[in-house]
């Protein structure tokens, strides 16, 4: 390894011009005004990689390469994970925690806010799912049906390595199964075979008995941080591992925070690595197993020479946030190396109530919401009003916060302590802000990269990787390929391509064979067992009648909804009418 050292020869001449093109590119936010199919950004969720034990492989989206996974690494949508022999691994999406047995395909269709879909093509997925908005969707898709999971609760599915025969068990919540010529609802503790691909029937019976897999998925849901939730919101993915590695406290001034137990020397965004992940760019992969919250979450303060993490508000949904940090140097940060002078970038985290502008494109709305959810901001319009470049950051100076790196090997996702640059604390208050992303291009080792040290990656089976399934909700557009988007990588350094010229690059692209098939709107129409009518205590009003039911069904859901506000309503008549009585 190359030895290098930071000198203080070089800190005056760091590029003043790109720090200025820094403060006039972020200080307005909004100047760059985002299309309509970016006004609320990229999605506020990601799936964490949160465990992996044995071969699991993993390949980016726009890549064909199989790497093995690793700890933390954010899935998002054209994304795909395979377990071998003796495998599992298990994804947290906040929300909800899919866990993966051994010889299991997955892939992400869509992932974003609003829905999740995922394409099972064999294996045995577990899904507790913890909440479910009204708007929201859970699919999982098989060879076999589309599964829709309506409530809460824990399901089992699985898809036969045979291709043409499947499993669904509801332990808790029910299910919508939506299949080519059949469609059907799962209750609780139901199970229901699957067999079938072109023409698929069923048969339902009660739950099996659990087995090896169950207790594994019931000794993971065990693990819960009882300080962590009362003071971190519930959509801050990782949220349960804080207890078991570090310590809490109560601030007077910033409130709950949360000290790792790490040895001396440690500062946020150090020990991990760099990965260029669309549509968010250059992502922090931490490499502990607690790392993921605090370094896509809240912010970071130091009180002598322990950092402290203090979570957002704790009653709203958080957003996701690749990394927090502000960077300095932007291609003008100069050490001495053996064989003359290098380029390195430099960062540091962001502290309490300092404001976070993307570095990708994203509309107001979303800004405000990246902000006021990880941090508490007293007026939001201060957020549109700062200037990055000017703005003064309380861990700037603070010593051993800055963590610098070559280029090179940032692109190329090295570990950063291995190849850190050390930097005196005058150096470190010389230094000059050049914006919250690193204007570095994007390599193919940014995107996906073998990690070091790690046996090389089981592929899955060519038969499971051509398998088609069956879905209801339409996926997200496949992703284009990462040589295709090069050119516009390079063209604009650390900046993600924007969703006009992405969806330019997709038409070029040859089209793909769809790898699914859609269930037609007319084949879901499979009622949810109506529930016991509410008991009448007294005379009440005529009863509320029900809206006529379209022509085109509504969701299960959404019948759902319906039928509980008309008993509700039936249920306040008849208080009312009681109250009357009595008078």
């Amino acid at each position: 390894m190359q030895q290098v050292r930071f000198s203080s020869k070089w800190t005056p001449v760091l590029l003043v011009a790109a720090a200025s093109i820094a403060g006039c590119q972020y200080s307005q936010p909004i100047a760059t005004p985002a299309s309509p199919r970016e006004e609320n950004g990229p999605p506020g969720r990601v799936a964490r990689v949160s465990y992996v034990s044995g071969a699991v492989s993993f390949k980016a989206a726009g890549t064909e390469e199989w790497v093995a996974a690793e700890l933390n690494r954010p899935l998002t949508a054209g994304d795909s994970l395979w377990t071998d022999a003796g495998a599992r691994a298990e994804l947290q999406l906040g929300t909800a925690v899919v866990r993966l047995d051994a010889y299991t395909s997955l892939s992400f269709l869509t992932l974003d806010d609003a829905t999740v879909q995922v394409r099972l093509s064999e294996g045995d997925l577990n899904v507790r799912l913890m909440t479910l908005g009204e708007q929201e969707v859970f699919e999982v898709d098989t060879p076999q049906a589309a599964i829709t999971l309506l409530r809460s609760g824990g399901y089992r599915i699985r898809s036969a390595q045979e291709g043409d025969r499947g499993r669904i068990t509801v332990r808790n919540g029910m299910a919508e199964v939506s299949a080519p010529g059949d469609s059907f609802v799962v209750h609780r503790q139901e199970q229901a075979e699957l067999l079938g691909t072109s023409q698929v029937t069923h048969t339902l019976q009660a739950a099996g008995p659990l087995d090896a897999f169950d207790d594994f998925c019931a000794k993971r849901d065990a693990r819960r941080s009882a300080d962590a939730d009362r003071y971190v919101a519930e959509g801050v993915i990782g949220r349960d591992d804080l207890d078991s590695y570090g310590t809490w406290r109560v601030d007077v001034t910033y409130g709950p925070m949360w000290a790792p137990r790490v040895a001396p020397g440690w500062a946020p965004y150090r020990f991990g690595h760099w990965a260029w992940i669309e549509p968010w760019g250059w992502t922090w992969i931490d490499d502990a197993p607690w790392g993921f919250a605090p370094h896509h979450y809240g912010r970071w303060i130091c009180a002598g020479t322990v950092w402290w993490w203090i979570p957002g508000p704790v009653r709203v949904r958080a957003v996701y946030a690749p990394a927090l940090v502000v960077f300095v140097g932007g291609g003008g940060l100069r050490y001495y190396i053996r064989a003359g002078v290098g380029v390195g970038v430099g960062w540091f985290p962001l502290g309490p109530r300092e404001i976070y502008i993307p570095p990708y494109r994203a509309g107001r709305r979303y800004i405000t919401n990246i902000n006021i959810t990880n941090t508490v901001v007293r007026d939001p319009g201060i957020i549109y009003r700062t200037d990055i470049a000017k703005q003064r950051y309380v861990n700037h100076g603070v010593m051993g916060a800055i963590t610098a790196a070559p280029e090179d090997a940032f692109a190329r996702g090295r570990p950063v302590e291995r190849v850190m640059i050390p930097i005196s604390r005058n150096e470190a208050r010389a230094t000059r802000i050049s914006g919250m992303s690193a204007p570095v291009v994007a390599t193919r080792d940014s995107v996906s990269r073998q990690p070091e040290g790690a046996p090389a990656a089981k592929r899955p089976p060519e038969r499971v990787q051509d398998r088609g399934v069956v879905v209801r909700h339409t996926p997200a557009a496949p992703p284009v390929p990462f040589e295709s988007r090069r050119p516009a990588l390079e063209a604009d350094p650390g900046r993600p391509p924007d969703a006009r010229r992405v969806e330019d690059l997709r038409g070029r692209q040859p089209r793909p064979q769809p790898e699914y098939r859609q269930i037609p709107q007319r084949q879901r129409t499979e009622q949810p067992r109506p529930a016991a009518p509410p008991r009448q205590t007294a005379p009440q009003r005529p009863a509320v009648q029900p809206p006529r039911v379209p022509r085109s069904e509504p969701s299960l859901r959404q019948q759902e909804t319906r039928r509980k506000t008309i008993e509700r309503e039936r249920r306040e008549s008849g208080q009312r009418g009681s109250g009357r009585k009595k008078e």
